[in-house]
């Protein structure tokens, strides 16, 4: 029964389903088929605005059907539909469009309908159309993001500033083409590819904006000229550009129909000295405060042309044809922002400028300057990556030509070399798979004061970092033979080792690119290998790092590079696995991996402890549980040692072991100096940028936020070279609440810089200090009594007695004839210094550090010799600075030959 009561409902909702389609869903089709293809501009902008209310509907997941609307055009024709849904105020729509509404279309034809209608109409479109104003908050916050990278970062007060002004310039930018004697001849712009959720691609934009210019012409010359508004930290920039500069565009492709298309423009602008110009140059005039500029997003209210005509003058010029680029603008900045009604001020824009930009832009009417043709404006065949060029190999051919020839000489650059290294930098900057990714920044290096043997090219994403010194980026290696070039995704080296020491920088970018690898396995498949296996057949120390931090690579030989559609498929193969990894951020423990649904989750860290800290480090496993407890109790502990201890690279570890998991998301380093201050460490005033100062979270501030967001997490603050700054002015009142006994609300104080509304601060449990200490700096006088009694001091001993020591250098094929005389030939050193207790002492004891090999030694006896010679005699040099002969000779017994 129940089964036939089923069965005869659902023929019964099939039924109605198809009634429905036949009768309402097929007929709006074929009526707005119908307004589309009539004469009557008002049928064909209600299709438009019919089609949009469906587009609307369905995107919120609802039927697309529009009611009675469609049988009652059929029956009675638009006007009379149009102006009776706006007497009765039942037109149907959720919002109304001041672009695409039934208001819309009366106010554009107001002839067409009784005064009654067009009244209601305008009253209602004033109603809701969306505020046009702009304030100066809005700005001051939009210069407080823009030390952030990605788009996400944004407070929710700057982000809610990216929205209001996003929705205000996109009203205005509708005002000010209403405002033109043939709006339909034009169309509105705002910034390419902002989404208010989003961003660009996830990061900030560099300024919102809009612009109004021809419709008809639009993708042949770009968007030019145009009317337009820019809003960035500087403030509100607008007026009139005949073109925007080709460097405005990250698009190759765009940059060329740019400069071909600028040439075009200009020479169809009044002619200087005309009649028609000094109409012109009069109006700007009696505006006044307008300045004639050589292109957008200059420094504000400034010029280079006196009056339009010199202006036009310039324009027509070979000079400014090959700029392609000018404007004549205006800046509101400040308290100006509040006091401006922009509608007038784009209601000026538009009578002052409407000569200047309603005029005949047919590019194929273009026939008398260009030969009777129609002008064509194409990118060019580079833009377009076509096979056969290898204008790539001959300018890196040509760069690698004039270094070797150099690198021999003095250092100096000079004009020869230094035009290739930019010619090389332009080419790649103008691929388009770079020119796309406006994130992206290219440097050529030959070395820094001295030729370095192992140049590179970088493409350095600014989200992931800034510089080859830390975090990864796209690297081209050119080995020391010049013979061959790797392509590879690589890590920077040189913070990490400052960070964890040689032996610690290097296991973290082993780890980091293990992480990383699954991420961009797809690239085997395109010609890279997924390894560090690569030879850049030099013996330095920056070229062997370049090789442990090699993620993935392609090889190039230099006497036969391919062609530069190869180049390019290799760059964004490549490019593009590197945005999935700074996506993924794999530079700190976090990775991602893609579950079953292509959904893209955390894997979580590495478990660590006890165990895995014992593996690493030389210490005895009682001395790690002595130091992990005392620092579970004190909350705050000090590493105190000698150079070369290893206090960094344990500094570390023991972090982990405290957390519990190998995760650097819950550990931040600083390093004090004798300039750092309680603003850089608490809060302070700093410049915004927009010529003033703002209150900034110093970085401890920051990361105790973090600690109190995740309550059940252990947190870990590391401070190398504690001793190095004035600690009372750099802690200020954390000086009491870091005691271990102050850690929870009851000992809140009220900060240096609070506000009167603001709560006082005080540290959560979950925030532990860790501190390290030189002990072996002459230039430190002694700790602060107010330091030593909040934290407790651990000594980190020089271990070449270790077992695990000498078991490390014995796996890195270092022979046991050199361990011994490491181990024997350092600990008499060492005991000698220690004994020296007028100039030096047991805290000048050298550890074991400089011995900790993190690559197989391939020459023991060159190796060592290295190391006492660049590292241990010159520290030797300083401790008995004022008696050198005792430097020298503890550096020959170091060196004398095993068998004497």
């Amino acid at each position: 029964m129940v089964e036939g009561i089923v069965y005869v409902h659902q023929r019964a909702l099939k039924a109605f389903r198809t009634k429905q389609l036949k009768g309402i869903a097929q007929l709006p089709a074929e009526v707005i088929d119908k307004l589309q293809a009539s004469h009557d501009p008002i049928d064909r902008e209600l299709a438009k605005t019919l089609l949009t209310w469906q587009d609307n509907k369905a995107a919120r997941g609802q039927s697309r059907g529009l009611g009675y609307e469609p049988r009652e055009i059929r029956r009675l024709g638009a006007v009379q539909v149009i102006g009776s849904r706006i007497i009765s105020g039942a037109s149907g729509f959720d919002e109304i469009d001041p672009e695409v509404s039934y208001e819309a279309i009366v106010l554009r034809h107001p002839e067409r309908f009784t005064d009654e209608v067009v009244e209601t109409a305008r009253r209602r479109l004033q109603r809701t159309t969306p505020q046009t104003r702009l304030s100066s908050h809005d700005i001051r916050l939009i210069a407080s993001s823009r030390g952030k990278q990605k788009y996400g970062d944004l407070t929710e007060e700057e982000n809610a500033a990216y929205v209001r002004v996003s929705a205000t310039l996109q009203a205005l930018g509708h005002f000010l083409k209403s405002q033109l004697k043939s709006p339909d001849g034009f169309e509105v712009r705002t910034t390419s590819g902002f989404n208010i959720k989003s961003g660009i691609r996830s990061y900030i934009p560099k300024d919102l904006w809009f612009s109004v210019s021809p419709r008809d012409s639009a993708k042949q010359l770009a968007g030019m000229p145009q009317l337009f508004m820019i809003v960035s930290e500087r403030g509100i920039e607008y007026g009139y550009g005949a073109s925007v500069s080709p460097s405005d565009f990250s698009q190759q492709s765009v940059k060329e129909i740019v400069r071909k298309a600028a040439p075009f423009v200009f020479d169809r602008l009044p002619v200087p000295n005309s009649a028609e110009a000094m109409a012109i140059q009069h109006d700007i005039e009696a505006s006044g405060g307008w300045y004639y500029r050589r292109k957008h997003r200059l420094p504000p209210n400034q010029k280079e042309f006196s009056n339009l005509t010199d202006w036009l003058s310039y324009l027509r010029s070979a000079e400014g044809k090959m700029n392609a680029a000018g404007t004549i603008s205006r800046y509101l900045q400040g308290d100006e922002i509040d006091r401006t009604d922009l509608e007038k001020v784009v209601t000026e824009m538009a009578r002052i400028y409407q000569p200047l930009i309603d005029r005949d832009w047919n590019v194929h009417s273009a026939t008398e300057s260009n030969g009777g043709a129609a002008l064509k404006i194409e990118p060019s065949r580079k833009a377009q990556n076509d096979d056969g060029s290898f204008e790539f190999a001959e300018r890196l051919s040509k760069f690698l030509r004039l270094f070797g020839e150099r690198r021999n000489d003095a250092f100096r650059i000079g004009d020869e070399l230094g035009s290739a290294m930019e010619n090389l930098q332009t080419w790649l900057e103008e691929l388009p798979g770079v020119a796309s990714r406006p994130t992206i920044k290219v440097r050529v290096s030959v070395g820094q004061g001295g030729w370095t043997k192992t140049p590179w090219v970088a493409l350095l994403d600014n989200r992931a970092t800034s510089t080859t010194q830390r975090g990864i980026y796209v690297v081209f290696l050119i080995a020391e033979d010049l013979s061959i070039i790797y392509l590879t995704l690589n890590q920077g080296m040189t913070e990490l080792r400052n960070r964890l020491g040689q032996r610690g920088a290097s296991e973290e970018m082993i780890r980091v690119a293990e992480a990383t690898r699954p991420l961009i396995a797809d690239l085997s498949a395109a010609g890279f290998k997924l390894d560090n296996l690569i030879d850049l057949r030099s013996d330095t120390g920056a070229a062997q790092n370049y090789e442990i931090g090699t993620i993935t690579h392609v090889a190039l030989a230099t006497d036969n590079l391919p062609d530069d559609a190869t180049i390019s498929r290799y760059l964004e193969d490549l490019l593009g696995a590197y945005e999935r990894v700074v996506g993924a951020g794999t530079g700190s423990i976090y990775a991602l991996e893609e579950e079953p649904n292509g959904l893209q989750v955390p894997v979580p860290a590495e478990p660590y402890g006890i165990e895995e800290a014992h593996e690493e480090l030389f210490l005895e496993r009682a001395d790690l549980e002595r130091y992990l407890e005392i620092w579970r109790s004190k909350k705050n502990l000090v590493l105190q040692g000698a150079p070369g201890v290893g206090k960094s690279f344990i500094a570390r570890r023991l972090a982990y072991a405290l957390i519990g998991f190998r995760d650097d998301r819950k550990v931040q380093t600083v390093q004090f100096h004798q300039s750092y201050s309680y603003e850089d460490f608490v809060q302070g005033y700093r410049p915004n940028g927009v010529q003033g100062f703002e209150r900034k979270n110093g970085t401890f501030y920051e990361f105790r936020d973090r600690a109190m967001e995740d309550k059940t997490g252990t947190y870990v603050f590391i401070i190398d070279e504690i001793n190095r700054g004035n600690l009372s002015r750099i802690f200020g009142e954390l000086m009491l609440l870091i005691e271990p006994d102050k850690r929870n609300p009851i000992w809140k104080t009220r900060l240096a810089y609070a506000t009167v509304d603001e709560p006082d601060f005080h540290l959560p449990e979950n925030l532990y200090i860790l501190g390290m200490m030189n002990t072996a700096d002459r230039s430190l006088s002694m700790v602060d009594y107010a330091l030593r009694r909040r934290f407790a001091f651990v000594s980190m001993e020089p271990l070449f007695g270790s077992d695990r020591f000498r078991a490390h250098l014995k796996a890195h094929d270092v022979p046991e004839e050199v361990i011994n005389r490491i181990t024997t030939r350092m600990g008499d050193l060492n005991r000698a210094i220690e004994s020296d207790r007028v100039n030096l002492g047991r805290g000048f004891r050298i550890g074991h550090s400089f011995f900790t090999p993190t690559k197989r030694v391939t020459d023991p006896e060159a190796w060592y010799r290295r190391v006492v010679e660049t590292e241990i005699y010159p520290l030797l040099e300083e401790y008995w600075f004022d008696i050198p002969e005792t430097a020298d000779q503890w550096r020959d017994r170091l060196l004398r030959s095993a068998d004497l």
